[in-house]
């Protein structure tokens, strides 16, 4: 028989667990015994990464890009604000807008390095490089993230004290960022696990592009395809809260006249996975009092629903702010992203693991 010949090809490391699930019992497993179950060798390799990101970040290198990457934040923000106040759109003491635009480009920001970190492949492992999946990949960049966003946790405070603003924001940003680093460097390491060549980073960069810049877009594009003429009720008994968002109304049966109606309840979910939307509601219904966007959650839900325009003919909602919340939406489409690509990686990983004999 031709394994008689070579004893080593019919060793535990080749046979499949369970329903086919990649065995784990190779060389690295220290046990001698049988294979073991896959969760443990996960865990294995997740600490592996951890320990590998925290090592990452005591790097020089680390430091300078994350250095860098903070001083264009505030730079741009600063600058968007100084041009706002230059052409008259701001008042000469919009200090607070800079404190806001900041902590919005270095959400993005910590979104692409966590991109970059999670699409470079990390620690040779077995002979094919994809055999230890993505969890070792994804676990170093998401420190290195988590590590990047404590950093601009502690700039936006220093910004939040010297703008006379509430460190509400501050605080917000820095869970946001630890959010955006798990979901992205997942979309990065599982593509890069995926697919090996070029064909993993223009998978994890194209679903970068569209969870930064495609799901806005697609709003914009769509917009004038839901705008229609409708029949408008006259709204009565409006209730209105402390900043003076309207709360709850009531309509009558007596028509007021037509308007055009933008039917935003129809595309307004696509654009919910954005990071500074996310930011821009979180921060809103944490801190109302942060003038700068505290209408900002109030007008988004107004678009979700669709009552921009009140009182529409056909339309039974009489009151403002009861669909479903945006933020959760958002996190959802971001998660199931990443774990489809992770699983996706995983698989790929399974499969080269089922070495020929």
């Amino acid at each position: 028989m031709t394994d008689g010949d070579n004893p080593a090809a019919s060793e535990p490391r080749y046979e499949p667990i369970g329903d086919g699930s990649p065995g784990v019992g190779d060389a690295d497993d220290v046990s001698g015994g049988p294979p073991s179950p896959a969760a443990p060798h996960i865990w294995f390799l997740l600490r592996r990464g951890f320990a590998a990101g925290l090592k990452g970040t005591r790097s020089r290198w680390f430091w300078g890009w994350s250095a860098a990457v903070l001083a264009v934040c505030c730079c741009a923000g600063a600058l968007l604000v100084s041009a706002a106040v230059a052409i008259g759109g701001l008042p000469p003491d919009s200090h607070g807008w800079t404190y806001i635009l900041t902590a919005a480009a270095l959400v993005v920001a910590c979104c692409v390095l966590a991109i970059r970190w999670g699409a470079v492949p990390v620690l040779p492992g077995p002979p094919d490089g994809r055999a230890d999946g993505p969890w070792r990949g994804w676990a170093q960049a998401t420190v290195k993230g988590t590590v990047f966003a404590a950093a601009a946790g502690l700039l936006l405070t220093v910004f939040a004290a010297l703008t006379d603003s509430g460190p509400a924001v501050a605080a917000v940003s820095f869970g946001l960022m630890v959010v955006e680093a798990v979901v992205f460097a997942g979309i990065g390491a599982g593509a890069a696990c995926w697919f090996e060549d070029w064909r993993g980073r223009a998978l994890a960069w194209g679903m970068a592009g569209l969870l930064l810049v495609g799901n806005v877009g697609a709003v914009v594009a769509l917009l004038p395809t839901v705008r229609a003429e409708e029949l408008v009720l006259v709204t009565i008994n409006i209730q209105r809260d402390e900043l003076g968002r309207v709360t709850s109304y009531s309509c009558s049966s007596e028509v007021s006249g037509t308007s055009v109606v933008d039917h935003t309840e129809r595309i307004m979910w696509l654009a919910t996975s954005h990071p500074v939307v996310l930011l821009a509601l979180l921060a809103g219904e944490t801190d109302p009092r942060v003038d700068a966007i505290n209408w900002v959650p109030g007008e988004l839900q107004a678009a979700a629903e669709g009552t921009q325009v009140p009182c529409v003919a056909g339309n039974d909602g009489e009151e403002a702010g009861s669909g479903v919340p945006l933020a959760p939406v958002g996190f959802g489409t971001q998660l199931a992203a990443a774990g489809v690509v992770l699983a996706a990686g995983q698989r790929a990983a399974g499969r080269s693991r089922k070495l020929p004999v």
